[in-house]
């Protein structure tokens, strides 16, 4: 690997890291939202995304332990977020998302798609924009394709 490549991938890890701590400083001054980690959030799109889910799915996608899901998982039961469903033989919970959750999530994507557009407008634009997340795209189904094992 060259330099120059090496140094873009370390600029792209940076870039993560400082955009998950935009999108948190956002949350954090956000009224409805300050009452919430990224990660809960996180954790309700991708139940909304995957209803039915468990708790093990969830820290699977999430790549944590699924002790940290249960933490999570309280919080949003008890704010009427999510609603866990056990089946018959009580072995399985299932997770879903509640109506209140749903609208929890639209707003938290509407601050932030909203912040993020005010930020980027000016720089950017709306095609460059589209280009940008579809090779973001590419890259989440290269890594995706690694973890199950296929690298075509």
């Amino acid at each position: 690997m060259s330099q120059e490549l090496f140094t873009a991938y370390s600029k792209f890890s940076e870039a993560i890291l400082e955009v998950n701590a935009y999108v948190a400083d956002v949350f954090a001054n956000h009224e409805e939202l300050k009452a919430y980690s990224p990660q809960q959030l996180q954790t309700l799109r991708i139940i909304k995304k995957n209803p039915s889910i468990s708790q093990s799915e969830i820290a699977d996608i999430q790549g944590v332990f699924k002790t940290a899901i249960s933490n999570r998982i309280k919080k949003l039961e008890q704010d009427g977020l999510i609603a866990i469903l056990t089946n018959q033989d009580l072995r399985k919970k299932a997770i879903s998302i509640t109506q209140k959750g749903t609208e929890l999530l639209v707003i938290s994507e509407t601050v932030i798609f909203e912040n993020l557009n005010d930020l980027l407008a000016e720089r950017f634009t709306g095609d460059e924009i589209i280009k940008f997340t579809s090779q973001l795209d590419e890259i989440v189904h290269c890594l995706k394709m690694e973890k199950d094992g296929d690298k075509q």
